[in-house]
């Protein structure tokens, strides 16, 4: 469920599989994860840059729930000892989303799947980050790359999987000189399991606010019981 922690722009999602329904019966079938508690997955995250950072970590449904942005999020609780808090509306998967720049984290409301979506269909998120008391203007842009694939993640096959590209751009970034911000973001979402894999690639690199930064992860789901 953790997604991936960039470095610089991060989103750590932590858990994109699970959420809380705001709608008792949505439409569109089956929903892209479980909040049944007691439900549980385990990951692999693989830091190719820094691989002393790559661990195994667990997420657990938990049964507890916290409102926030007027949205109700499903609290998991994760073994390296973090909560993580989603929303399921119909067909839209939020969930509440620590954005960083630098050593400055903001916490927002991110729209991470739209599982009624068709191949192509792409939405727009525009944030302001607080960059050392510099205010930075962040846009990502999700679009549903693929839809009801299969995908091989480790030794189990997944159907009807849909597959995300998520960008970040910046156009206060893209004013400064020197500076450039490139990404390569992939998520993959299966029924009932949620996020199966991340691949994140994140490039940043800002004279003026001394940063430079890279990622280079992978997340991949090694097993789940989903009660």
């Amino acid at each position: 469920m953790k997604k991936v922690l960039f470095a610089c722009i991060s989103v750590s999602l932590l858990a994109i599989s699970c959420s809380k329904s705001d709608d008792p019966t949505p439409a569109g079938g089956e929903k892209y994860m479980s909040t049944t508690a007691g439900s549980t997955w385990n990951y692999q995250f693989t830091d190719n840059i820094t691989p002393a950072n790559s661990n195994n970590y667990t997420v657990t449904s938990s049964s507890r729930d916290t409102v926030a942005s007027s949205k109700t999020f499903h609290v998991f609780d994760n073994s390296n000892g973090n909560s993580e808090y989603y929303n399921i509306t119909a067909s839209d998967y939020y969930t509440l989303q620590a954005f960083s720049l630098g050593t400055t984290d903001t916490a927002l409301v991110n729209l991470y799947l739209k599982d009624g979506a068709a191949v192509n269909d792409n939405w727009l998120q525009s944030y302001t980050l607080d960059a050392g008391g510099v205010p930075v203007q962040v846009n990502v842009t999700n679009k549903i790359q693929e839809k009801g694939i299969t995908k091989i993640v480790g030794t189990t096959t997944y159907t009807n999987v849909i597959h995300v590209v998520s960008t970040i751009s910046s156009p206060t970034i893209a004013s400064l000189p020197g500076s450039s911000l490139t990404t390569n973001i992939n998520y993959y979402y299966a029924p009932k399991y949620g996020m199966i894999q991340n691949d994140a690639k994140i490039d940043l690199v800002v004279p003026l606010l001394t940063l430079d930064q890279h990622t280079d992860t992978q997340t991949k789901l090694l097993s789940a019981t989903i009660l």
